[in-house]
């Protein structure tokens, strides 16, 4: 069977011309994952979590197909055409090419703090993510004389996107609206994600953090800071909206 994409993002396109296969790593409702040994992603799924760089956007009719063949760890070709599995081809030629735009600070930081302060977080009062804890952290991440903080949340948590992982996402999204961490943390980061120490997903995503590239349901909180746009971000995944929001609010709201 031969589908057909509606939307690619120029880092899965990338992948597409300079990888000859990768394995299927993870099956969800809405979409799967394919890896290659460096352990790069690509998102292939619907839109309902936004769009992502890494991503190629499928219909719901298309991933309930596809899912009907799709096991974990099976072999998919790969081409700049597109992704080619024993039972069905996904074509990406037609596919609408999504940029990325590397967020800067131009931002209405304080718009974007007034909608934010607006949410109830207070079932984070207590657990591994209480405010006293992470504002510590968050403190920690100005001081460049400070052991390295962000150990204590990278892998913290369950799923293919742990707690702690998309707290720090949050974290680096107002870094980069709004710098504050010392480099000496984010080259820490960077080379501690590279250690195995959480999902091969939230490594990819808090990698691409580090560069400025998010996905469309954090960027359009700077773009449009608005109920509407935090409460599409609170859709993301069954806590990873949240786990965001909550790290961006707390670093909003730093001493």
């Amino acid at each position: 069977m031969i589908y057909e994409s509606s939307a690619i993002g120029e880092i899965a396109l990338s992948l597409l011309k300079t990888n000859k296969a990768m394995r299927v790593h993870s099956i969800f409702n809405n979409g799967f994952n394919i890896v290659n040994d460096k352990n790069e992603l690509i998102f292939i799924g619907t839109n309902k979590n936004g769009y992502f760089p890494f991503g190629i956007t499928i219909d719901q009719y298309t991933i309930h197909h596809i899912k009907e063949t799709l096991k974990i760890n099976d072999t998919v070709r790969l081409t700049k055409n597109g992704v080619n599995h024993n039972d069905f081809m996904l074509m990406v030629n037609k596919a609408e090419l999504y940029g990325y735009k590397e967020v800067t600070e131009q931002a209405d930081i304080s718009t974007i703090k007034k909608v934010v302060d607006n949410y109830d977080f207070t079932d984070y009062t207590v657990g591994d993510f209480n405010p006293e804890k992470l504002s510590s952290i968050i403190d920690d991440l100005a001081d460049d004389s400070a052991d390295f903080p962000l150990a204590y949340l990278a892998g913290r948590g369950i799923g293919l996107t742990p707690s702690g992982d998309d707290i720090i996402t949050g974290i680096l999204y107002v870094d980069k609206l709004q710098p504050f961490i010392a480099e000496k943390h984010l080259f820490e980061l960077d080379q501690y994600i590279s250690q195995t120490v959480t999902t091969i997903v939230s490594e990819n995503f808090i990698k691409l953090a580090l560069k400025g590239i998010f996905s469309t349901r954090i960027t359009a909180i700077g773009e449009d800071p608005s109920q509407e746009s935090v409460d599409e971000l609170l859709e993301l995944g069954s806590s990873s909206g949240r786990d965001t929001l909550y790290g961006i609010y707390m670093t909003l709201n730093r001493r």
